[in-house]
C-alpha cells in the first residue's frame, strides 16, 4: 500500500476475498487490538489488511461478510482520519429481500416468516459449505429486516418484534457461478388470514456484484473529497450502505437496510453536492 501510494494519487482497498470464519476475539478496546497484532495472535486477515489501510490512510471497502469492523477498528479509523465502509456486497437475493420487506410491511401486512434458500457452485459456494464460514454469511444476511420491524411498532410491538427468518446456502458444483435463489414471504393479513409470496431467481452471481465494485470505488473516492460545514465525511462512509448487506454507520443506533431509504439518501446527497434540490416527496407545491 505504501509503495502504491508513491505511484498514484489515491489508493482504495476493496476487500473481495472469501468469507472468513466467524471469529470473536477478546477485544474490548483499541489497545487490545494493537496488543493482539503486536503479539502475533489470531486475527482474521481482513482485520490486518484493514488496520494497514487505516495506517496508510487508504480507503477500505469490505465486500465480504465476516465481522471485520469491530468498534476498535472504527475508533482507529477515526483517530487516523481514515475512511472505511462495509460490509458484504448486496447484489441479488438480499437486495430483493429488502425491496419485498419494504413492500409488504409498508402495505400494512405483517411479515411473519421469511425463508431463503440458494445454491451455487463457484468458489464462494464451496467456501460457504464450511459451517464456520457460513456463520459469517448467515449473520450478515440476518439483519436486513431489523429496521423494517423497528420502523413499524404497530405491526411489531414490543415483545412481538420478531420474524421467523431462515437462510440456507448449499454448494452444488454443477451450476458454477449460476446462482439459484428461492424465497418465501409469509404475511399475516385481515381476520387471521395468511398470504404467501414465493420467488425464484437465477443469475450469474459475480456479474451482479462486479458493477457494484465500480460504483462503490467511484463514490468512495468522491466522498473522500467531500466536506459538510468544513468537516470530512466519516470515518464510516455510511452513504455507501446501499451496496452492503450489513452496513455499518457512525452511529450504531441508526442503521438503515431499506432499499428505497438507502437509495434516496444516496441520490439526495449527490444532488445536494451538485447544487440540485433534493427530492421533495410531499409534493406540496402541487397541493396534491
Amino acid at each position: 500500500m505504501r509503495d502504491m501510494k508513491q505511484r498514484v494519487d489515491k489508493v482504495i482497498i476493496l476487500w473481495t476475498a472469501n468469507t472468513e470464519m466467524f471469529l470473536t476475539p477478546e477485544i474490548n478496546a483499541l489497545d487490545d487490538l494493537m496488543a493482539r497484532i503486536d503479539g502475533n495472535q489470531a486475527l482474521p486477515a481482513s482485520v490486518l489488511y484493514c488496520v494497514a489501510a487505516i495506517e496508510e490512510q487508504c480507503i477500505y471497502l469490505n465486500g465480504s461478510p465476516q465481522n471485520t469492523f469491530h468498534p476498535a477498528i472504527v475508533e482507529y479509523a477515526r483517530q487516523k482520519q481514515s475512511l472505511i465502509a462495509g460490509s458484504d456486497f448486496k447484489s441479488g437475493q438480499t437486495r430483493f429481500k429488502t425491496i419485498m420487506s419494504d413492500f409488504l410491511i409498508g402495505s400494512g401486512l405483517r411479515l411473519a416468516s421469511c425463508v431463503s434458500y440458494n445454491h451455487l457452485g463457484n468458489n464462494d459456494g464451496k467456501n460457504l459449505s464450511e459451517d464456520k464460514c457460513f456463520q459469517s454469511k448467515k449473520i450478515s444476511k440476518a439483519g436486513v429486516l431489523d429496521d423494517a420491524m423497528a420502523g413499524n411498532t404497530v405491526l411489531y410491538p414490543a415483545g412481538q418484534n420478531t420474524i421467523d427468518h431462515e437462510v440456507v446456502i448449499k454448494y452444488v458444483p454443477f451450476v458454477g457461478d449460476s446462482k439459484r435463489a428461492m424465497d418465501e414471504y409469509s404475511t399475516q393479513i385481515f381476520m387471521g388470514g395468511t398470504n404467501t409470496i414465493s420467488s425464484y431467481n437465477q443469475c450469474e452471481d459475480s456479474l451482479l456484484a462486479t458493477p457494484l465494485m465500480y460504483d462503490m470505488v467511484v463514490l468512495g473516492e468522491l466522498f473522500s473529497r467531500m466536506t459538510i460545514n468544513g468537516e470530512r465525511l466519516g470515518p464510516v462512509l455510511s452513504y455507501l450502505s446501499f451496496f452492503f448487506k450489513a452496513p455499518i454507520t457512525n452511529h450504531e443506533e441508526y442503521i438503515v437496510n431499506s432499499f428505497s431509504r438507502q437509495r434516496d439518501t444516496l441520490t439526495n446527497l449527490l444532488k445536494v453536492a451538485s447544487g440540485i434540490m433534493p427530492d421533495d416527496t410531499t409534493l406540496l407545491s402541487f397541493q396534491f
